[in-house]
């Protein structure tokens, strides 16, 4: 029997093609809206870039869940009031890239850079939009997930500072009242941090906003009002929690004016 000759190949060689340069505009998903809002999900990618060193510090985990929870409150926004929200999502794994870190602690590899370019600038661009578009004002809620305390949502503003107009324009209770957002969850049965009615809220420092609601907040020349929203495990494994979301925005956005009643 004759046998082909076993052909070696260099190492580089056969990792070559899976290291490949990927293109960036294809490392996240992104979708203009008609709605004041924009909703961001850095943390439910999983789409393999290539062979580069993963993070050794800081979270790697997935946010399982956040992305189909942000796709279906779009959809349901759609349905209630004929528009969309802005979206803005990565598909590429926190494990090699981390989009709500700043860009010096964000990688491991000179080749995530241009992925984590292409986000960013996507969510600038959709900022720089939404404030031209809706003067009066506008919301990023960045999608987030934990499990630390799986039964809590936690809401993140630097302690109201992303949200610094919204607060100018409508006072506290926008932020943490009963028509605010984490108040029509509470309201929802949801547990929520801080607690719609404590006499003295203090936002958790473990989820108190990361780098987004920091670098895009209205505190920002060029930001917009921004919160942080970190969805327990059992609430984002609950059916429920779409239309949930969905009708707490909706109310938050008529409350406020940013959309009509």
């Amino acid at each position: 029997m004759h046998r082909r000759p076993f052909i070696t190949l260099p190492i580089a060689a056969l990792i070559a093609p899976l290291a490949a340069a990927y293109e960036p505009s294809a490392v996240i998903d992104a979708t203009p809206g008609t709605l004041p809002l924009l909703l961001t999900v850095p943390h439910d990618g999983a789409d393999f870039l290539g062979l580069f060193p993963h993070r050794s510090k800081g979270a790697t985990v997935r946010d399982a869940g956040t992305r189909d929870l942000a796709e279906r409150v779009a959809s349901l926004l759609q349905q209630k009031l004929g528009h969309r929200p802005y979206l803005v999502i990565a598909k590429f794994s926190r494990k090699h890239l981390d989009a709500n870190r700043a860009e010096a602690d964000a990688m491991e590899s000179a080749e995530m850079l241009p992925a984590y370019r292409a986000y960013h600038d996507q969510v600038a661009a959709y900022i720089a939009q939404l404030r031209n578009r809706f003067p009066s004002g506008s919301l990023l809620i960045d999608v987030h997930g934990q499990s630390d305390e799986p039964g809590t949502t936690f809401l993140g503003t630097r302690s109201g500072l992303t949200v610094k107009n919204l607060v100018s324009r409508s006072g506290p209770s926008s932020v943490l009242g009963p028509e605010s957002i984490i108040g029509q969850l509470a309201a929802r049965g949801y547990r929520v941090n801080p607690a719609s009615d404590a006499d003295s809220p203090r936002e958790d420092p473990r989820f108190s906003g990361g780098y987004t609601v920091f670098t895009y907040g209205s505190h920002r020349p060029e930001g917009i009002d921004a919160i942080q929203l970190e969805f327990g495990r059992q609430h984002r494994s609950s059916s429920r929690l779409p239309e949930d979301l969905a009708e707490s925005i909706v109310s938050f956005m008529r409350a406020f004016g940013l959309v009509a009643r």
